[in-house]
């Protein structure tokens, strides 16, 4: 028994004394990005897509859209212990949070946009060219990463949300997703 417990001792040990010994330092890695880069995390409470930033109302979505084409309430006791309310227009849908099934309450956590008439505050929009986030946003931590049928270009937060656009083999942009948070 004493065998296997040096070795586990000895490991325990290198592990809390020199963590980057062992850790990923390979350029795919986002921490060791943010040690050798002066490029920073995305704020995303200064992101907004067709005029809507995360945070806002219900009384703001419809001001700025008019009523939408629906309106669903879900509770979600998996992932945010929350009221879920989505908002769907025509290649927009928006989800907003909040502790009652109040739904004026809701503030704004997710934006999805596949349609052109929704830019982002930089004048990014379905269609463009993924060249033209990473132009605008090149003082950003990004990650490209590939997928089956479309690649995606990743401005993450330190909570696990961020700006996301989805685009094609063309490197058009598909689908533009902004999210506070994840769980």
């Amino acid at each position: 028994m004493f065998q296997k417990l040096v070795p586990a001792i000895s490991l325990g040990i290198i592990v809390a004394i020199a963590p980057n010994v062992i850790a990923d330092n390979s350029p795919k890695n986002a921490n060791y990005l943010s040690y050798k880069s002066n490029k920073k995390a995305i704020d995303v409470g200064k992101i907004s897509i067709g005029g809507i930033k995360l945070g806002m109302k219900e009384k703001d979505i419809v001001k700025k859209f008019g009523k939408p084409k629906s309106r669903t309430i879900r509770y979600d006791d998996v992932c945010h212990s929350s009221y879920i309310t989505t908002w769907k227009y025509n290649g927009l849908e928006i989800e907003g949070l909040s502790t009652t099934n109040n739904p004026s309450q809701s503030q704004v956590h997710l934006i999805t946009t596949s349609s052109s008439l929704y830019p982002t505050e930089q004048g990014i929009k379905v269609g463009d060219n993924v060249s033209k986030p990473q132009k605008l946003y090149s003082n950003l931590l990004s990650k490209i990463e590939r997928a089956k049928d479309l690649d995606y270009l990743t401005y993450s937060n330190d909570a696990y949300g961020g700006l996301v656009f989805y685009f094609n083999n063309q490197r058009s942009i598909k689908k533009i997703i902004l999210l506070a948070a994840s769980c």
